[in-house]
């Protein structure tokens, strides 16, 4: 067998479904093999099987019609081992099925669960999908031994091990971090801050220019996917995150800075004009780099292919109460930490700016020129 990858198939119509959708694959050409399952227990076996090697799963959930729209129990079951099992594959899967409307509650907002209706076209919603993300490299980095899975240990090994010269600097920082206590009650905090060193590490090394073999650098940039996160913590509201009203179109940014965010009971904000962004093609660079000659005290969000971007309206700040953030407004993005610290740093160049009267601009003028005359 190809150790390439393989992409298995469950339904239980292996004349009308399995059978076509494999040859309609197989002439493709991709160097993936293509495995039909007509059992649930056949396709669970082949998984464990090719565990190291499944590029995508594709499979009917039911076995049969649902009951008043009801998943009857071993469909019910076989959904938690979906649930707790095959999507943990970082691959896409997608559940191709002529009964979706049971299904409609489940696998929201997961990103790699696509769910098809058998009435749609299979080349189109399920074959032109694996093939763009097999092709892109996508399925590269994220499948079973994938580039994550293998080089992300490498590189975060590599990341932590350098930054200890000395082999008694590990101990030390132990030592440092438990001082007098037990190490029942530091064993968790001290993992979690070695960890935190290999990530940081890894995470400055990749932000960080290439340097090819002359020493010179290599002009990378960025996607402005990067600079937007969904956040996955436990962290209600951070420094750096947009909420949405619910339902309306009125928009929040959390000004207040990470050392506050969590123990204040209200909030610096701003407002964020969704949508809102500066078209014009002379003006998009500017914009990027926050040139003041095109936003003035505002700072504009590019678009990405998962957030729409607009701008933030710096100079309208205001005090929010977090209990009334959390009732009416629902997280939508949060801003890379490296955006955040642009964004606050304009916000407190407009916050701390100060004047002076006017000068006479008539005798400023008079008294340059008269000193110009006079060399």
């Amino acid at each position: 067998m190809d150790r390439k990858g393989v992409i298995i198939h469950l339904d239980n119509d292996l004349k009308g479904i399995l059978q076509p959708s494999k040859d309609l694959f197989d002439q493709i050409g991709i160097e993936i093999d293509y495995i039909i399952c007509s059992t649930k227990e056949e396709f669970e076996n082949s998984i464990l099987e090719h565990k190291d090697f499944v590029k995508a799963l594709i499979f009917d959930l039911l076995s049969e019609e649902p009951t008043d729209g009801e998943l009857n129990q071993k469909d019910a079951e076989f959904l938690e081992n979906v649930r707790a099992g095959f999507a943990a594959f970082n691959i896409p899967i997608f559940v191709y099925s002529g009964y979706l409307e049971a299904l409609s509650d489940q696998f929201d907002n997961c990103g790699t669960v696509f769910k098809v209706d058998k009435d749609e076209d299979f080349k189109e919603k399920i074959i032109d999908k694996i093939i763009l993300f097999y092709e892109s490299g996508f399925i590269d980095v994220f499948c079973p031994g994938g580039l994550l899975e293998k080089q992300i240990h490498i590189d975060l090994h590599n990341a932590f091990t350098k930054q200890f010269l000395q082999n008694d600097e590990i101990e030390k920082i132990i030592k440092n971090i438990n001082g007098t206590k037990n190490f029942q009650e530091t064993s968790e905090r001290i993992k979690k801050i070695f960890k935190r060193i290999a990530v940081r590490t890894l995470l400055f090394e990749l932000l960080l220019p290439e340097v090819n073999e002359d020493g010179q650098i290599v002009e990378e940039t960025v996607s402005s996917t990067e600079h937007y996160i969904r956040r996955i913590g436990s962290i209600p509201v951070w420094t750096g995150d947009i909420f949405r009203k619910e339902n309306t179109e009125e928009f929040i940014f959390v000004l207040t800075p990470r050392c506050n965010v969590i123990r204040n009971n209200s909030i610096l904000v701003c407002p964020f004009v969704w949508k809102e962004i500066i078209s014009k093609k002379d003006k998009i660079s500017k914009m990027l780099q926050a040139d003041p000659t095109v936003s003035g005290y505002d700072r504009h969000l590019p678009p990405s292919p998962i957030f729409e971007g607009g701008k933030l309206s710096l100079s309208k700040y205001f005090m929010l109460e977090k209990t009334e953030l959390l009732a009416n407004y629902s997280l939508v993005i949060t801003l890379s930490d490296e955006l955040t610290n642009e964004v606050l740093g304009k916000f407190g160049a407009h916050f701390f700016r100060t004047g002076i009267t006017p000068w006479d601009t008539n005798e400023l003028s008079e008294e340059i020129l008269a000193e110009n005359a006079k060399k």
